[in-house]
């Protein structure tokens, strides 16, 4: 008859409590912002994307083709959800809509997400102060009113941005 052990019976146990616990942490997200595309000037209110700014739509998209998203976020506003849109339909995601001022709730809330990778579609006055909120310093002092280029990734393991290009006019 096989005998076992007490004590082998206590390390085993103790190597798969540590097993479970190493494949269960969760690395911390990259995190893309990206401010909405071109939008048409002739709306004050709410204003829908420009032809430009379509056109820029599909260029985020080309961007991330081959990359994998777990969640694509935007602000409730016409120009942002336009943006996202080729994306998501490309990803086969759903938008989620997030509150874009509440800087702290939205940092919080981001680095709850199981996910490994989220797009964060957002605006000029709020996407460098959320990448404050998540303790990495900010890329850059402001973003230009005429700049729609630019996608901010944000390694929160690394505490680093890196800016990347994107669309026709950005090579």
């Amino acid at each position: 008859m096989l005998k076992f052990d007490p004590m082998k019976k206590h390390i085993i146990f103790i190597l798969l409590l540590v097993l479970t616990v190493a494949c269960d942490t969760q690395k911390e997200p990259i995190v893309f912002f990206v401010r909405h595309a071109e939008k048409d000037s002739f709306t004050p209110k709410d204003p829908s994307l420009s032809i430009d700014g379509v056109m820029r739509s599909v260029d985020l998209q080309k961007w991330f083709e081959g990359k994998q998203i777990d969640s694509i976020l935007s602000t409730n506003t016409k120009r942002t959800l336009e943006t996202a849109v080729p994306l998501a339909k490309a990803q086969g995601k759903e938008i989620g809509i997030y509150e874009p001022m509440n800087f702290e709730a939205f940092a919080i809330a981001i680095k709850a997400l199981k996910a490994d990778t989220i797009v964060i579609i957002g605006h000029s006055n709020t996407i460098l102060p959320q990448i404050e909120a998540l303790g990495i310093t900010k890329p850059q002092e402001a973003i230009g009113e005429n700049e729609y280029n630019k996608l901010f990734q944000v390694n929160l393991s690394e505490k680093t941005a890196e800016v990347h290009l994107f669309g026709s006019d950005s090579k």
